[in-house]
């Protein structure tokens, strides 16, 4: 593609006066214009490029600032047309980076019309965030009469030069919707009343090491409240905070510390969250977290299809009240109909690799008619997972007429359980047992050769029925199947733990790009007398 400006652009499209001036070109340059005009891109209305446009710098607004501009900075720069429309097209320039010089920040304003805008500083030097000197000040001076058009507010420091961080959010902002605030100076900054309290539309505030006076009126009509990195003297404090906010969908707390000692008031009043739909609790503290988590939950009222997300780190096979407490927050609210009327329980495992030092997390549903239950949890080990389930395999005793499907879901290296009779075992005995086995991108644990491979009487996942591959290799389908019936001609030796007799269903979901390839994988499939149905499907 030339760089060459089609002439008949303006009639298409008003640049204002800003339209291209007309000039003389030479013949050369003409011929180049007719292969340009030739394109089909550029054949395209403008409603539909700016669409375009919009869907590839989407994926950059879930990025830093620095990297959107970059990208539409990268698009302007393909052709004359493409300059000028992405330079008349207010809803582009919506993200405003703190970090640049004044006179692009005055060009982005003045591009973004009076559009709503999402501003963000977050400076990096050297891997760490920091403001060079003056740099925000400068900045905010500049972006300081656009303050009642800001929608989202973004402002991440580990270092600072100036006055504190919080002085700076006591501007008046109508519009914001949301605040993100990282800081780890330790400042105390309770005493600060965020926008002077007239902050009618804040609606999402995931706030990282700083603490702000919880009782204001900017926080009244939060739908969801992060906490991370803060320090409390008991769940007191927290109960306080989110009790002003009852509106609150979702309420996140991770990496949060509690002091093992404190307790919170034996007359602390329950805190009712009816519109609550999400909750994470994980406290960082090895001593505090089962407390600090119990009394959190035994103080909080909320929906019973709101899914619970804890972290079992810390927790010991003696303190059955803490597990106790979870599955009471979890199951005690639903009526006995959705307990006994269980239809699906879907597990999910992700496992980091073995060698690394990092924690296990596995998530569940239950599906009843209507009802959908779902909860998390994270630990040092597999077996802290399966420790709930113990007891979450309590609701399937109480309702034996019952005989609900179980499909387990390994993502990555969650594939080593099919390697390992040391994780696979739990499933042995596990009721309801495993009948759909799904395969998301797995990543394979390398495997003695001399090792015994197991045969379907020994396989735990003997009762699986159906297979799911998502993101799996073309090259490594058949192999996978082939390997859980036992095949000789299987190449892989990494499923040692998965053995079936046979399977009445295998759905295989691939990317557009390998659909052609699979296509011969999957006919092969087909013709297995051993496998009833075999689907194949494309990820969009």
């Amino acid at each position: 593609m030339t760089s060459i400006q089609r002439t008949d652009t303006a009639r298409h499209f008003d640049y204002g006066a800003n339209t291209p001036p007309e000039v003389d070109i030479t013949p050369a340059i003409k011929d180049l214009r007719c292969l340009n005009d030739a394109l089909i891109i550029h054949q395209l209305p403008i409603e539909l490029l700016l669409s375009i446009f919009e869907s590839v710098l989407q994926a950059a607004r879930g990025a830093t600032a620095s990297i959107y501009h970059r990208r539409i900075c990268a698009l302007s720069g393909v052709c004359a047309r493409w300059f000028f429309i992405i330079q008349h097209s207010p809803a582009l320039w919506t993200t405003v980076f703190g970090g640049l010089k004044q006179e692009g920040l005055r060009k982005i304003l003045e591009r973004s019309s009076g559009e709503r805008i999402d501003v963000e500083y977050e400076f990096q030097g050297g891997g760490m965030l920091q403001d060079p000197e003056g740099s925000f000040m400068e900045s905010f001076n500049i972006l300081s009469s656009t303050t009642g058009r800001w929608r989202t507010l973004i402002r991440a420091t580990r270092h600072y030069s100036g006055d504190r961080p919080g002085d700076f959010l006591q501007f008046l902002a109508p519009n914001l919707e949301r605040l993100v605030f990282k800081s780890n100076q330790g400042r105390d900054m309770t005493d600060v009343e965020l926008f002077g309290g007239n902050c009618p539309n804040l609606k999402h505030i995931p706030l990282d090491r700083a603490e702000y006076r919880w009782s204001q009126a900017a926080f009244k009509k939060l739908e969801s409240l992060g906490l991370s990195y803060l320090s409390f003297d008991t769940v007191e404090p927290i109960l306080d905070i989110i009790r002003d906010i009852p509106q609150l969908k979702r309420l996140e707390i991770y990496d949060c510390h509690v002091n093992h000692s404190g307790q919170a008031p034996a007359n602390s009043q329950p805190v009712s969250l009816p519109n609550l739909q999400f909750l994470r609790v994980e406290f960082d503290n090895d001593d505090g977290v089962p407390s600090a988590t119990e009394q959190l939950l035994r103080h909080i009222s909320a929906p019973p299809q709101c899914p619970l997300y804890i972290s079992l780190a810390g927790v010991k096979e003696e303190e059955d009240s803490f597990v106790a407490t979870f599955c009471e927050w979890l199951f005690g609210k639903q009526t006995k109909e959705v307990l006994e009327g269980v239809e699906s329980f879907k597990l999910g495992f992700d496992i980091p690799d073995p060698e690394a030092e990092e924690d296990h997390s596995g998530t569940f549903e239950l599906f009843s008619g209507s009802a959908n239950v779902k909860g998390g949890i994270r630990g040092f080990t597999v077996m802290d997972a399966f420790y709930v389930m113990d007891h979450i395999q309590g609701v399937f005793q109480r309702s034996p007429a019952v005989k609900p499907f179980t499909q387990l879901t390994l993502s990555k290296c969650g594939a080593y359980f099919l390697n390992s009779s040391d994780i696979s075992a739990p499933f042995k005995e596990f009721v309801p047992p495993v009948t759909h086995l799904e395969l998301v991108e797995p990543v394979w644990a390398p495997r003695d050769p001399d090792e015994d491979v197991g045969d379907v009487s020994s396989s735990p996942f003997s009762t699986v029925k159906s297979l799911i591959l998502r993101e799996v290799s073309p090259d490594d389908i058949l192999d996978i199947v082939l390997e859980a019936l036992g095949d000789p001609q299987a190449r892989s030796p990494s499923m040692a733990e998965f053995r079936v007799g046979t399977l009445e269903h295998v759905e295989v979901h691939v990317r557009q790009k390998d659909f052609n390839k699979v296509e011969a994988v999957v006919e092969v499939l087909r013709n297995d007398s051993r496998i009833g149905k075999v689907d194949l499907y494309v990820a969009l």
